[in-house]
């Protein structure tokens, strides 16, 4: 075997033990390909992430070892749902491909929420949503920004394929549309507490969580 070819599958190796590690990663794009990781620019292209390129079929714990989970095991109806709803709210051109998304905002999500529910917004659905957000943020099916309260859909999305889509589509077709999504005009960084927190409630409910 040359040279080369010898520090190709120790390049390769690296990068998946980091993966295993780490799940998907946020690199620079000038970062050489890895053989079995999916590359996925973030919006601005100023990174690329490398996602794993997921086996057919594969169970449980060869995603677990890839850092992958298929399901958050806590509270996996209400973390599946959240999921749809922030498909939802942020996949508007269907059309196209899910990644890179548009912006969402967790006042969308509270609403879908509470219109799947067929009922008026109670407390305990914040806490449940946020739970979920940050299950799915840990997991890289969304990006979550707690401060300014929007979210995006996360790099794993790119390994959805057209049939998982075209289901999305449907499901999508059968959400409560989400009202107009309202921005913040503060990047992230400059926003306090109090601008990101849309009300008391939240401070009370997620510190429950």
């Amino acid at each position: 075997m040359s040279t080369e070819a010898v520090e190709r599958r120790v390049y390769n190796a690296m990068w998946w033990a980091k993966v295993q590690s780490a799940g998907p990663l946020e690199v620079d794009p000038e970062t050489p390909a890895v053989a079995g990781l999916t590359r996925a620019s973030s919006p601005d292209a100023s990174t690329v992430w490398l996602v794993p390129t997921l086996p057919s079929g594969a169970g449980h714990s060869v995603l677990e070892e890839l850092g992958a989970p298929p399901v958050v095991v806590e509270q996996p109806n209400e973390t599946a749902r959240v999921l749809a709803i922030c498909v939802a709210c942020c996949w508007t051109d269907r059309s196209a491909p899910a990644w890179p998304s548009a912006t969402g905002t967790l006042a969308q999500i509270r609403s879908v929420y509470a219109g799947m529910r067929g009922r008026p917004e109670q407390s305990s659905d914040l806490t449940l949503i946020i739970g979920s957000l940050r299950r799915l943020h840990a997991t890289h099916w969304i990006r979550w920004e707690e401060k300014a309260t929007e979210v995006r859909l996360g790099p794993r999305v790119i390994t959805w394929t057209a049939s998982d889509l075209s289901t999305l589509r449907d499901l999508c077709r059968h959400l409560p549309e989400p009202p107009p999504a309202v921005l913040s005009t503060k990047p992230p960084a400059a926003l306090t507490a109090d601008d990101a927190l849309p009300s008391d409630e939240l401070h009370a409910e997620v510190s429950d969580d």
